[in-house]
């Protein structure tokens, strides 16, 4: 599964103490096994045991017992084997129910069992019934709108099979759901636009089973460390198209215009990676690949466009194939794109779900691929989809893999700089998250198995899988990867899985590696620090770990760059505090600790200032310039300062040239340094082949408000890019507010769900009243992230307008808050809401505000404070409740 794109979210488990402790205040001499085995020398033997008998029983203090054991989530005992799974669905549409019939069958795993225990989470059961060829004999149960409990006509032993047949109705709507910052509900089966009234929303049906909602619509063992055969049989109106995991074996036309596909998966799988998808797709088709298809589901204005969306699939299939030695294993590779999908993707089996926002046209593509969520799912389809983690705790096995997968993708089409800035953002995502709570990657303790979809399984866990192959070598990498997918293919997995193929490979013993990173919390602290010893020709490296707890252990290398050469020193940091000495017949021109740039740690290293310049200009990876460019970016003024950022304007990676166009200051000083960084932003603006640094550059020189960008600003309206054209509108906006509102207002005439955002912002800065009805528009027509963006657009102008004009907007802000389908769109909502409720309070209490303005202010205040109150009662998304009482406590 795919996180939400850029969206930003367990207590452990308490020590395991014993209850008594022995000791004594003598030592006793113990005894080699020849005088314990010697029968002539029992006296010894019995004074060793009187003295053991003899020592004292220390118990510990009663404030000191714990008296349960802590929280330990065990993967699911297996008492039946689920070993095939046989639907047939259709729908009701206005009620949006899944009218279902399943046949299941099974075996005991071991023990003989006279009985069956299936999850079903709000369901009608109609019928439970044995089949036995085609005859069925109805079966005592018990459903409880969770599981039902089946009395089996027989005790059946090990391998003897057994078919349950189940005629019953999903009702998703009508239960109880919850969700999570990563996948926001759980309803399993979803109805989008069902009755057909929303003119511009497609119809369709989609399901989500990760992590346990599979059982939302159909009955079975919703546990990751099940795995079964599947055939399912849709029948929609013969306007839809279907898909569903492995392969279309039929699809009958009925005659009551309906039409019924039967797909059928033939090699095992998880029942959280079943998936049916139901609406009006179009189906573009890429070239075979190995003989299976690859096809894209996408909405019918997309469709020119879907080759360029999905277009690298292909080469992707080869690419992983080739490096892991193991065949893509699955009937095909399709990929659709529906409404309102609780997360970002989902890998199910042969047929990944991706959420709207990958539907993009070939302006927008300018802007984002989202191609590191193609590469991800289709990544699960080894490590999630052929080797199953058996039970959430050990998600990473999962997500941690197809994070890297995104790693291994970029670096092999597009090089190392991309796929290093792309380890570097993972790298601060985990940071962000470590900095208010710290974790084991594998951990079983969790609250909720929600909880384990977070930075620490997927963006550490990628820099953890990257350690441990600069560790051992790509070859060792590879082989060992190989050696685990094929050891385990159509298995369940835990951790211990995946080290034992790495040292079966490697020939050493890597507890060391897998307790620190995969089984242990937090991450190194280092501060470094180096001298030159002109006298013994030595250069001296001290490192030093300021993390709590213990040390970790950091295999790493040092590059030393000495008269223009670079040698590569392999090191072993084992302790606190250590200090490395290498040979130098001169002073470095650079000593480059963690020279690959590997460690997922927090570095401080305290390299000379000409050693941060040689840097730049001599070390080859993106994090080397990288780290020399934000040095100087926050130094003082100097001649070397500013040699780096006008070198970095011109860097041959765009994520440099970025953000040396961030690190430019104008001052309003007019130096020799600022004239030529504003000649070398113009040029970027107008000329640099990547869309963000071109938006970024606009964005900088709009921050000179200079009468001679204006027609470079007026140019850029055209740029291809909707981010640069909006940048340059906004530049414009604030270099001539006149013509950048003018132009904006014939924006405004052609506005689609592209610009929208993009005039929001520019009326929030530079409008006024007239431009409210603009916001009152278009926030009913636009959703998700465009939805958000005009909704702080709309909180920002609205602070500059009087009180009346704040409560005539409560109404909408409202109502987006309590009801938007996004939890972070509602946040957006309630967080604008709250924010005009402090600037009108501010504004109240301030000096020179009249008695009528105050009256306004305060109905205006009471009714924001009304409509948070009531905001607050209707969330039921447990993350926001959160969010919302801290909101109330600041009160």
């Amino acid at each position: 599964m795919q996180l939400i794109p850029k969206i930003s979210a367990v207590l452990l488990g308490a020590a395991l103490l014993s209850s008594v402790a022995c000791g004594s205040s003598k030592k006793t001499q113990a005894l080699s096994d020849e005088q314990l085995y010697d029968n002539d020398d029992s006296e010894n033997i019995s004074e060793y045991v009187e003295e053991r008998l003899l020592d004292p029983i220390e118990i510990m203090p009663e404030s000191e017992l714990v008296d349960t054991l802590p929280l330990y989530r065990a993967s699911e005992k297996i008492v039946n084997d689920l070993i095939h799974t046989q639907l047939d669905v259709r729908f009701d549409w206005q009620k949006q129910y899944l009218l279902g019939k399943a046949t299941l069958t099974f075996a005991p795993h071991f023990y003989p069992v006279a009985s069956l225990t299936l999850d079903a989470k709000g369901f009608d059961v109609h019928e439970v019934a044995l089949l036995n060829n085609n005859n069925k004999t109805p079966l005592a149960y018990s459903y409880n709108g969770n599981f039902i409990q089946i009395t089996l006509p027989k005790t059946y032993q090990k391998d003897e099979q057994y078919r349950i047949f189940i005629d019953y109705t999903a009702k998703p709507n009508e239960r109880e759901t919850s969700g999570s910052a990563a996948i926001t509900e759980d309803k399993g089966l979803y109805f989008i636009n069902a009755d057909g009234s929303l003119p511009d929303v497609p119809q369709q049906i989609w399901t989500q089973g990760e992590t346990e909602a599979s059982s939302c619509w159909f009955p079975t063992i919703d546990t990751p460390n099940e795995r079964c055969t599947q055939s399912i049989s849709i029948t929609v109106d013969k306007k839809f198209v279907t898909l569903s995991n492995g392969k279309l074996v039929s699809s009958t036309p009925n005659a009551d215009g309906t039409r019924t596909d039967h797909w059928q998966q033939e090699k095992p799988h998880a029942p959280y990676l079943f998936m049916m998808a139901v609406g009006d797709f179009a189906v573009v088709k890429d070239k075979l690949w190995r003989g299976r298809e690859v096809n894209y589901f996408v909405e019918k204005k997309y469709e020119p466009f879907a080759k360029q969306i999905f277009g690298n699939t292909p080469e992707m299939l080869d690419f992983y194939s080739n490096s892991l030695g193991v065949e893509y294993p699955w009937d095909k590779f399709s990929q659709v794109v529906v409404r309102e999908f609780v997360s970002g993707a989902m890998e199910n089996t042969s047929a990944v779900v991706h959420f709207d926002g990958l539907q993009r046209n070939d302006r927008q593509l300018l802007d984002e691929t989202h191609e590191d969520i193609i590469a991800h799912e289709l990544f699960h389809h080894w490590f999630g989809d052929l080797v199953t983690c058996e039970s959430w705790s050990n998600l990473p096995l999962n997500e941690s893999f197809a994070t890297y997968g995104e790693y291994l993708w970029i670096e092999h089409k597009y090089g190392k700089d991309e796929a290093d800035k792309h380890l570097q953002d993972d790298l601060e995502a985990y940071m962000m998250e470590a900095a208010n709570e710290q974790k084991n990657l594998i951990r079983f303790e969790y609250n909720n198995k929600e909880d384990m979809f977070d930075a620490h399984s997927y963006q550490k866990g990628g820099r953890v899988l990257h350690m441990l192959r600069q560790y051992v070598g790509d070859e060792a990498f590879f082989a060992a990867l190989r050696k685990y997918l094929l050891d385990n293919q159509y298995q369940a997995v835990e951790i211990h899985h995946l080290r034992l193929a790495f040292e079966a490979v490697t020939g050493e013993d890597l507890n060391w590696f897998f307790n620190q990173w995969f089984l242990g919390k937090g991450h190194p602290i280092l501060n470094i620090t180096q001298d030159y010893d002109k006298q013994l020709q030595k250069i001296n490296v001290n490192i030093e770990q300021l993390q709590a707890g213990l040390p970790f252990q950091l295999p790493m290398v040092v590059d030393i760059y000495e008269n223009g050469k670079k040698r590569r020193e392999k090191i072993m940091v084992m302790d606190r505090n250590e200090t490395f000495s290498f040979d130098a017949a001169t002073a470095p021109d650079l000593v480059n600790v963690d020279g690959e740039k590997m460690l997922l740690a927090e570095i401080q290293d305290e390299k000379p200032v000409s050693q941060l310049n040689y840097q730049y200009f001599n070390a080859p990876l993106y994090r080397d310039r990288l780290e020399a460019l934000s040095y100087f970016a926050a130094a003082d003024a100097s001649a070397e300062k500013d040699k780096v950022l006008l070198a970095a304007l011109n860097d041959d990676f765009w994520a440099i040239r970025e953000e040396a166009v961030n690190s430019v200051v104008f001052d309003g000083e007019n130096t020799e340094f600022q004239q030529k960084a504003a000649t070398a932003l113009r040029q970027i603006a107008a000329k640099d082949p990547k869309a963000a640094v071109r938006t970024t550059a606009l964005r900088k020189l709009g921050e000179l408000r200079d009468a001679q960008d204006i027609p470079l600003f007026t140019q850029s309206l055209h740029d291809p890019s909707y981010k640069a054209m909006g940048a340059a509108l906004y530049a414009l906006a604030d270099a001539d507010g006149e013509t950048g509102l003018r132009e904006t207002q014939k924006l405004e005439q052609t506005a689609d769900e592209n610009t929208i955002g993009i005039i929001g912002e520019v009326y929030a800065t530079h409008g006024d009243e007239r431009n409210l009805p603009f916001f009152e528009k278009h926030l009913k027509n636009v959703s998700g992230g465009e939805r958000y963006g005009l909704v702080q657009s709309y909180a920002y102008i609205l602070s500059r307008m009087s009180a009346d004009k704040v409560q005539n907007a409560v109404p909408a802000l409202h109502d987006i808050a309590v009801a938007d389908k996004t939890w972070w769109v509602r946040f957006g909502a309630a967080n604008a809401l709250k924010s005009l409720e402090t600037m009108m309070q501010n504004e109240e209490s301030g000096e020179g505000t009249s008695p009528e303005e105050r009256n306004q202010l305060k109905s205006a205040i009471n009714a924001v404070q009304t409509a948070l109150s009531d905001i607050y009662k209707q969330e039921t998304f447990p993350r926001l409740q959160t969010i919302y009482e801290l909101m109330k406590a600041s009160e």
